[in-house]
């Protein structure tokens, strides 16, 4: 052998040394992992559907993975605070987003120059359960049916106001849903998170809010509230007295809201996988599935393929009602 050759043979060895070298850490942390703490950012305030079901998921997850799981709310910018410290994280599996389809799919349709991509700059690892809207009065409103309510409604076109968590939250597109179901044409006033909009509504400072299935949960019995009808195709365990929209007269008002977990793009596989497999556990838990709707949320549990898919098909439909409802907002 000449000695280039024998000097190529060496070059090509060390080469693959140096690769070696490089990329067995990274491997050996995927494998490994969780070896410390992971945060897991809500980007609303606390309260609301997001950060509740955060909380449980946070709660299994610290069991399931043998370290701490710590809940973080970075409310503000309807969301794209806390979205953005995901999105910029290093793709480790220690800093991920619970998120939902009001927070991670229909603001980027909705929003002039929002700045993510729901496509490219989240990676959905598992959907963990769902909830569903229920129309909510505030108790002095002269009405106490879902067909008194729309009659008033229709006789004051734009004198009344709903609070949501934000333009482009799923509160918000709900209540479009209903207008354009049921003619009825109301102000909207958005919040940073649900306990805000429930407590305004509480007050007396709006007359209505489409309030998640999970806060509905915990004011069940509270009189200073008129909870009229719930947007889902079944009533809720949480709440067997609430009708569903259909059965009160307003058809076409079934939507349910996701909530799932989310990760920065480049997340390797190895960690949307082990997470995927321990959210699904999580949901198919019988102790946590009592939990979860005691709570509000109907457990879900789609593993990471099955989670990717639905997520694609969710941004084209929400996309399109947004399109054909002319709420996207006008650049400036």
């Amino acid at each position: 052998m000449t000695q280039t050759a024998r000097a190529a043979i060496f070059k090509r060895l060390l080469l693959a040394l140096l690769l070696w070298a490089g990329l067995s850490p990274a491997a050996s942390a995927q494998d490994t992992y969780p070896s410390r703490p992971v945060t897991l950012i809500v980007p609303y305030a606390a309260g609301g559907s997001i950060d509740l079901i955060a909380r449980l998921v946070a709660e299994g997850l610290t069991t399931r993975l043998g370290q701490t799981v710590v809940v973080e709310n970075k409310p503000g910018g309807n969301g794209t605070i806390g979205i953005g410290m995901v999105v910029k994280a290093k793709p480790d599996g220690y800093l991920l987003q619970m998120g939902a389809v009001g927070a991670n799919v229909t603001p980027a349709a909705v929003q002039a120059n929002y700045p993510f991509d729901p496509l490219r700059d989240y990676v959905p690892i598992s959907t963990v359960a769902e909830w569903s809207a229920i129309l909510v009065l505030k108790r002095d409103l002269p009405v106490s049916t879902l067909a008194e309510f729309v009659a008033y409604a229709r006789a004051r076109p734009g004198a009344l106001n709903f609070g949501t968590t934000g333009y482009g939250s799923f509160a918000h597109l709900v209540s479009e849903v209903f207008m354009q179901q049921t003619g009825v044409a109301m102000q909207h006033v958005q919040y940073k998170g649900g306990s805000q909009a429930t407590n305004d509504l509480l007050a007396g400072a709006i007359d209505a809010h489409m309030m998640s299935s999970a806060v509905g949960a915990g004011q069940a019995e509270n009189p200073r509230l008129k909870m009229l009808a719930v947007a889902s195709k079944r009533r809720l365990p949480s709440l067997p007295k609430v009708p569903t929209m259909a059965e009160a007269g307003v058809e076409g008002v079934d939507q349910t809201a996701w909530l799932a977990m989310f990760g920065p793009p480049g997340l390797p596989d190895s960690i949307r996988e082990r997470l995927a497999r321990e959210l699904v556990g999580i949901a198919n838990d019988p102790a946590y599935q009592v939990k979860f709707r005691n709570t509000g949320f109907e457990p879900v549990g789609l593993d990471a393929a099955a989670t990717a898919q639905f997520y694609r098909d969710e941004v084209a439909r929400w996309s399109e009602f947004i399109k054909a409802r002319g709420l996207a907002e006008k650049p400036k």
